[in-house]
């Protein structure tokens, strides 16, 4: 029986369209606020992409190391505000009923915890939520130092994800594992 329900944030409860939809304006943001050229942010952001060798940037990070975080949350939550939708909408309910049966509900996220708290708030899901842990879940280190962290029984964990290679480092770990594309078969658990 599942006594834990490890969710991730990306994709599996929002969708990331936000991050795109807000992209221009966070630039502009970062140009007026910075008082910096497109020129020389763009070569920043050409920097920061071979540094982490990813095709896109992570605004986010991109912020971090400009030192200008404010900015980026003063966008992103204009655009939490204007988003009315979530990626899998059954979830209100799904956490409704988790803890109504007295289940902890958690979390993980690549995203800051600001981030979460954000959608979180935004979508009335806050209350439902026993803790938040943002890292990178692509390591087994992630998974043992959360398991160590919140005192987790992982043989009654169940992460949801949208992430095959997440799922599986999961699952390497010893958690049992639920791909979002299936939520419809958490309805079925015995919460």
């Amino acid at each position: 029986m599942i006594s834990t329900y490890l969710f991730d944030l990306d994709d599996t409860i929002i969708d990331t369209s936000v991050y795109a939809r807000m992209y221009h304006e966070l630039i502009t943001e970062i140009v007026v606020n910075l008082n910096i050229s497109e020129i020389d942010l763009q070569k920043e952001i050409t920097k920061l992409k071979q540094e982490t060798g990813k095709e896109k940037v992570d605004t986010y990070d991109l912020c971090e190391k400009l030192n200008c975080t404010e900015v980026y949350y003063k966008v992103l939550e204009k655009y939490v505000k204007h988003t009315y939708t979530l990626k899998t909408p059954a979830v209100p309910m799904i956490f409704k009923k988790i803890k109504a049966n007295k289940k902890q509900i958690g979390i993980i996220s690549a995203s800051q915890e600001r981030t979460i708290q954000l959608f979180l708030d935004r979508f009335n899901l806050a209350e439902y939520v026993d803790y938040i842990e943002s890292g990178n879940k692509t390591t087994v280190l992630f998974w043992i130092q959360l398991e160590k962290k919140i005192m987790l029984d992982k043989n009654t964990t169940l992460v949801i994800d949208d992430s095959d290679e997440i799922l599986q480092v999961a699952e390497h770990a010893g958690y049992q594992v639920l791909n979002v594309k299936n939520i419809k078969d958490l309805e079925k658990f015995e919460y």
